[in-house]
């Protein structure tokens, strides 16, 4: 089942989805930055080694623990637009939100706002160093994957309609290929002027008004208004404790909180007795789920506009679950999600947890001209239903996918963990967990063990089970279906582990992922 060993260190450790961002996130540990200072490198890096999973357009959800302190988090996930209404689409034939170009472009990018606040607040380096390899790479070029080349084809057959994507990755109407060095130097200026304006400059500076130019140009409904009132939210971080580990997930509008009540629900039937790949444990993971989807298909949202229930994530409110039918329709297609997560320790217990997106791969599409940058369409996932909780809304944050994790044992860190893969990262959150916990795993062997995913969005009743090679099919009143060895349907997770002499590193034979340490 192991596809390699722990990455073993002693003194600071990233893992991440792509081994440059894992490297230099690394390098400036051992340069003398803290854990937020790799992290802002490491983020803005997969911004450009990966914007077909997340980019500058995007937003960012994360966790942290600097100097011994309490754990916190911060939303960086953008609004929508003040003319974002259901009636806005309704008016021009839409019975949905589109999921691709200008009109997917409701939500204000949040990500570059999240690096600000966590480097002014927390970091010790000046912003400019820690986005110079950023820069490097979008300037120079970097080395293309397959996987990455496999994206840029894939989403050529949605996205190569719309001018400023393909000019930005057909450039002269050829894809790059795996090992080909792809250069984007628009992208380098945009980094450039956010690391001589700051973040400030993205919402009111010069880049806000390419930005914005671009939008009106291709009549979308984000405005300059909304760009320059954005702001990332200090969210306190919702917790847990199980098996004598506290563990905290990102709060709402983030779906973490799915993964704690599952947790509260799972402890009492006490899943280390059955064996990690058996079909008894399948079971219980399948039967315990249903309620808990149903709750989160219901409950989770913007806050400010449908608070979570108060004491959502105790053993209480899990105990109270009973069967309930599910408020959804039968899947049809689906919203894929692609996104990126990284995980970054130093020897002290100092931590970052972190998780960003474009969503579906390159986002939106729309590019504004001299930017760029994909807009993300995260706002897609809104219903333009009336009265629904998750009713699009000027100024409203969508119920958002991403969520990451960190537990901590006896005070201390113990873990770090989070994954890609859209409605399912809940899944793969527990599935992580309960092998490090119940089954003693180490974090490489947890992450390689073969997965499962039940897909379906929070409008949908799921009707499937994915099962990787490995895995019996469960009697349960889902359809099995076999993915092979290693899906990407079942996300792409990255994780550390506090061991007794350090720390242990590992990243998902699923994706591009690595550690590395010092």
């Amino acid at each position: 089942m192991r596809s390699r060993s722990p990455v073993m260190v002693s003194r600071g450790l990233v893992t991440s989805s792509h081994e440059l961002a894992s490297f230099q996130g690394a390098r400036v540990m051992a340069e003398g930055g803290n854990v937020v200072d790799a992290a802002v490198a490491t983020s803005a890096v997969l911004c450009v080694v990966q914007n077909n999973l997340c980019g500058l357009g995007g937003d960012l959800f994360a966790l942290f623990r600097v100097d011994g302190s309490r754990v916190r988090g911060i939303n960086g996930s953008g609004r929508a637009g003040r003319l974002a209404d259901p009636e806005f689409y309704r008016s021009r034939g839409h019975a949905e939100i589109p999921r691709r170009g200008p009109l997917s472009a409701v939500t204000v990018p949040g990500i570059v706002h999240a690096w600000g606040e966590l480097s002014s607040r927390y970091g010790t380096m000046e912003l400019r160093d820690l986005l110079a390899p950023a820069i490097g790479y979008a300037e120079s070029g970097f080395p293309v994957t397959p996987k990455y080349a496999e994206s840029v084809e894939v989403s050529r057959q949605h996205l190569g309609g719309y001018e400023g994507w393909s000019r930005t990755f057909v450039p002269g109407g050829r894809p790059p290929l795996a090992g080909d060095l792809f250069v984007q130097k628009e992208l380098a200026a945009s980094l450039r002027l956010i690391a001589e304006e700051g973040p400030r400059g993205f919402y009111q500076g010069t880049l806000s008004e390419k930005i914005v130019a671009g939008v009106e140009e291709e009549g979308g409904v984000l405005g300059s208004r909304d760009l320059a009132s954005h702001q990332s939210t200090w969210a306190e971080p919702l917790s847990t404790d199980y098996r004598g580990v506290k563990v905290y997930e990102t709060a709402p509008n983030s779906q973490g909180a799915t993964a704690l009540l599952w947790l509260n629900l799972l402890e009492e039937h006490r899943p280390g007795g059955l064996g990690p790949g058996s079909k008894e444990l399948l079971r219980l993971f399948a039967d315990t789920y249903a309620p808990v989807n149903a709750e989160r298909s219901a409950r989770i949202a913007d806050p400010s506009a449908h608070p979570l229930p108060p004491r959502f994530a105790t053993k209480e409110y899990a105990a109270a679950l009973g069967p309930r039918p599910h408020p959804g329709r039968t899947p049809a297609a689906g919203l894929p999600g692609d996104t990126t997560y990284f995980a970054v320790a130093d020897s002290e217990g100092n931590c970052a947890s972190v998780i960003q997106s474009n969503y579906m791969g390159f986002g939106s599409g729309l590019v504004p001209a001299g930017t760029g940058i994909v807009l993300q369409n995260r706002g897609c996932y809104f219903t333009l239903e009336e009265g629904h909780h998750n009713a699009l809304g000027p100024g409203r944050r969508t119920f958002h996918t991403l969520c990451a994790s960190l537990g901590e044992r006896d005070g201390r860190t113990h873990f770090v963990l989070g994954c890609m893969g859209g409605d399912v990262q809940p899944q793969v959150h527990v599935q992580l967990m309960t092998r490090l916990m119940d089954h003693g795993m180490d974090i490489q062997e947890s992450i390689d063990f073969p997965r499962w995913a039940i897909p379906g969005t929070i409008y949908e009743r799921p009707t499937r089970i994915l099962l990787e090679e490995g895995l019996p099919a469960p009697e349960t009143g889902l359809r099995a279906e076999g993915i092979g060895v290693h899906s990407s349907a079942t996300g792409h997770a990255q994780g550390i582990l506090f061991t007794r002499g350090g720390m242990a590193g590992g990243a998902d034979p699923r994706g591009d992922g690595m550690a590395a340490g010092f």
